[in-house]
């Protein structure tokens, strides 16, 4: 199962060296472009996880099943009052459910976006998800408008896969950027800290 984490290119080198840190840990001034919406990551603070090692939405790195999500729209439209930089120097990092577990990292899943109150979480521990937990055709489509006949699609596209703490660098697989601008400084950043992950220019994974 493919996941994927999205930031700025900047905080790259201090990710290569610290690991993918969660927002509780981030505070502590790891985070140079913050590009979150702050009335969700509060949200986020407060939203329990009754699963797994517990604790808050907060204190786990997300991952999305699919790229181009609604929080990626909201930045891309403009919408997240704190960023108006748009999405170009925003960068995928990639990897996978089987990676993260073979790793020894807590995971635990959640069937829409996490800070919902109405998500439910699952501790993966390997075995098949319940049929349905995640809406893959859903993670397919391009297009993930809510509608009448179905008014919690938007949630429902925004399912997590959250990691307690921290994902240390070997534990990604590859990174995605916009443009082979962004591309190449990927790769600088990667080649100054000796760390070999293949870095692919999408732009289908943007809007």
């Amino acid at each position: 199962m493919e996941v994927m984490h999205f930031t700025r290119v900047e905080h790259l080198a201090s990710i290569l060296r610290e690991g993918l840190c969660s927002d509780t840990i981030a505070q502590d001034g790891l985070t140079q472009v913050e590009i979150g919406n702050r009335s969700i990551e509060d949200q986020r603070r407060h939203r329990v996880v009754n699963v797994g090692h517990g604790g808050v939405v907060a204190d786990y790195v997300p991952f999305y099943f699919a790229p181009r999500s609604p929080m990626l729209y909201a930045i891309h439209r403009g919408n997240v009052p704190t960023y108006s930089e748009g999405c170009d120097r925003l960068i995928y990092l990639a990897t996978s459910v089987e990676s993260l577990t073979s790793q020894g990292l807590p995971v635990v899943l959640s069937d829409r976006n996490a800070a919902a109150a109405v998500a439910e979480f699952l501790e993966y521990d390997g075995d098949p998800l319940p049929e349905d937990f995640i809406d893959w055709p859903l993670m397919r489509a391009t297009y993930w408008n809510s509608s009448p006949e179905q008014p919690d699609r938007r949630e429902r596209r925004m399912a997590e896969c959250l990691v307690h703490g921290r994902v240390p660098a070997h534990a990604l697989e590859f990174i995605v950027t916009k443009s082979e601008a962004v591309c190449a400084e990927a790769r600088e950043i990667l080649h100054s800290a000796g760390v070999d992950l293949p870095v692919h220019v999408r732009t289908s994974w943007y809007f």
